[in-house]
């Protein structure tokens, strides 16, 4: 006997509904690209089945990306540009502050080295003539000259001969305004009838000016006298002590 036939109404093949066909992002983005039409894509014309799978998604065709891609290659390369000179300046104000830091340095190098070229003892004065002497007897003085005299115009700069401290500047008698510093090696140096002071105390440096030369005192005319007392002691000749600290005199 032969086989029955399937009911025409039950097994019928199905019909086109025209339902869309779903692609995956990959194919569709490879079809955009090259430009492959897809056959039923979604929003086809019936007229020819068929529609560019880039039109159909608004992806630009490959002529219109390459114009995309230029333009994003522009602008990246105008920001690396101003990220380049940014770098640049940034450089030059850092070379600019250590060109500055190195000159300072240098002052200050310079600075030390004319500190320590600096003599350690220097004249009291330095336009002078030499009048009375250590040891000299006159009417003017009760006994023995106990220093030498350094005859200059009233108002010359008197310079204390080393590094020290003022330990006094007051008057003093015959000795009219005076001076007195002591050295760092117990020596204590007096200037005397001065016109001025111009320094009364704290530390001081060879040849800092420290008065005025002047006619105060028990003197005949403007003139420095200048002592020198080893540690405070009994005065000596200062002519011979100078030399022998390496100021000519």
């Amino acid at each position: 006997m032969p086989p029955r036939r399937p009911s025409r109404g039950r097994h019928r093949r199905p019909k086109n509904t025209g339902a869309p066909v779903y692609l995956t992002a990959a194919t569709l983005a490879t079809f955009a690209v090259s430009g492959v039409n897809v056959p039923g894509a979604i929003g086809a014309s019936r007229g020819s089945g068929t529609v560019p799978v880039a039109a159909s998604l608004g992806v630009r065709p490959s002529t219109q990306l390459g114009a995309a891609a230029d333009e994003l290659h522009s602008r990246v390369a105008e920001q690396e540009s101003v990220r380049a000179s940014r770098l640049r300046a940034t450089q030059a104000l850092a070379v600019q502050r250590l060109a500055e830091i190195a000159r300072k340095e240098a002052q200050r190098r310079a600075k030390e080295a004319r500190e320590r070229a600096r003599p350690t003892w220097v004249k009291p004065i330095l336009n002078y003539r030499l009048t009375a002497g250590f040891g000299q007897s006159s009417y003017l003085w009760s006994h023995a000259h106990t220093g030498q005299d350094f005859a200059a115009p009233v108002g010359t700069p008197v310079r204390t001969i080393g590094a020290g401290r003022i330990v006094s500047a007051d008057w003093d008698g015959a000795y009219g305004r005076k001076i007195v510093v002591l050295h760092p090696d117990g020596t204590v140096t007096w200037y005397a009838h001065l016109s001025a002071f111009v320094r009364t105390s704290g530390t001081v440096q060879a040849g800092d000016v420290i008065g005025r030369v002047g006619s105060t005192g028990n003197t005949t005319g403007p003139h420095l006298h200048f002592e020198v007392r080893p540690g405070d002691g009994d005065p000596i000749n200062p002519l011979p002590w100078l030399r022998a600290h390496g100021v000519r005199v």
